[in-house]
């Protein structure tokens, strides 16, 4: 039950049927779900105990929660409260994959449904593109496509077909994909990568260069395939959409965003712990940072910053498969790093690190790990003094490499 709870509130966050259907409008599906999912979930955890509070990621999050309910005390005091309720989907999403997926093939069976989605919301972008209108009356605009609700901008759009992508390949590729599978997924991603280019992004075909590039190495181990993927990468961004080829520093909009990494930093240094507060950067400046990690350690501080960078560092660690593993699990494992990898490059250059997809990914990884870990009878991993070093060693690198790109990249006057 809690499994089929999952499942529609992954179809409503995609498929938005109350911004699509005409007089739907004012029904909160996703609420009401959300309600029943919570109910349903405390009675399944009652009668069957399962971990999902083990993993480092899953208290770095709930840490991450508090760090943004504290931020917003210094700006109002209910503000902890609204902080603290807005944040609410991605952490409810997480816990909710956390609990409800419990088997390879409940994993499967939620990895389908995503592909699935997206091809969905990739066949009405290009219906829009060339019809221009889209389900729930959304236009065409300036030749880039759109979606609904938390999909209402191309890169948004662009960002969650990168997130599936190397799950497309998987089945492609996996020798266990039968011949329909593989046909089936070959159509997939021919969809959703005509979607992507219409999507104009070019974080997301930096994003999709980036998970392509560490699917294949991690699938073969070999330099050359990172070569050529490189290459393939460079050429599409030549060959790709008008703006992918634009990319450089002096151009308007690469120059704003640069220009607002540079107010994040002034943002940092007047509240260094815990940042100006949830929802104020563009108090401070009329548009977003453009990058999750300049955006969180600006309104969250150094301990929101801390307690993010950990999520994706444990992410990325406990996804690692050794070199010639061939469990069942391993090429998942290895997608869902592509997929992990796709999605940072994305962030990087958009401000999403409060949307409940980037945390049902994470839950995805930590749930798959966490079962690979049982079939093998491991222990769970722990957070030990060297993790916490390499936490923080990201957490200044990152900081110190936004500094000189605003040193050397921005343009004032």
């Amino acid at each position: 039950m809690l499994y089929a709870c999952l499942l529609l509130y992954l179809v409503f966050i995609y498929v938005r049927p109350a911004e699509i259907v005409l007089g739907w409008e004012t029904i909160p599906f996703v609420d009401i779900l959300t309600g029943a999912s919570f109910a349903i979930g405390l009675i399944a955890v009652a009668a069957k105990p399962r971990r999902f509070l083990n993993l480092p990621q899953d208290k770095l999050l709930l840490a991450f929660w508090a760090a943004i309910a504290i931020s917003s005390a210094k700006v109002w005091l209910t503000g902890i409260y609204v902080s603290w309720l807005a944040f609410t989907p991605p952490v409810f999403l997480y816990f909710l994959v956390r609990i409800a997926v419990q088997n390879p093939r409940q994993m499967r069976g939620v990895v389908y449904l995503l592909v699935a989605l997206n091809v969905f919301l990739a066949i009405n972008g290009i219906v829009q593109y060339n019809t221009g209108i889209g389900l729930g009356n959304v236009t065409t605009t300036l030749d880039r496509i759109y979606g609904t609700g938390i999909f209402n901008d191309p890169n948004d759009l662009g960002m969650t077909f990168v997130m599936v992508i190397p799950f497309v390949a998987l089945l492609m590729t996996n020798p266990n994909s039968g011949i329909l599978q593989k046909l089936l997924a070959t159509g997939a991603l021919i969809v959703i990568l005509t979607a992507t280019y219409y999507t104009n992004s070019r974080g997301a075909l930096l994003g999709l260069g980036a998970a392509m590039t560490c699917y294949w190495f991690l699938k073969s181990r070999s330099v050359s395939t990172i070569v050529f993927a490189l290459g393939l990468g460079l050429l599409v961004l030549v060959a790709g959409p008008s703006r992918a080829s634009e990319i450089n520093a002096t151009e308007e909009s690469a120059q704003g965003r640069i220009q607002a990494w540079a107010q994040g930093w002034m943002m940092l240094k007047s509240n260094p712990l815990t940042g100006v507060g949830y929802d104020q950067f563009t108090e401070y400046h009329p548009q977003v940072a453009h990058n999750s990690f300049v955006h969180t350690f600006s309104e969250v501080g150094l301990i929101g910053a801390f307690c993010f960078v950990g999520m994706f560092y444990w992410f990325f660690k406990i996804l690692a498969v050794p070199k010639g593993a061939t469990d069942d699990w391993a090429p998942w494992l290895r997608a869902l790093s592509a997929s992990g990898t796709g999605v940072v490059v994305c962030m990087w250059f958009l401000s999403r690190q409060y949307v409940p997809v980037v945390y049902g990914l994470l839950a995805l990884g930590a749930t798959a790990a966490a079962q690979r870990e049982r079939s093998a009878d491991l222990p769970a991993p722990r957070t030990s003094l060297r993790d916490v070093i390499n936490i923080g060693a990201i957490l200044l690198g990152g900081i110190v490499l936004v500094y000189l790109s605003i040193r050397v990249l921005a343009i004032w006057g």
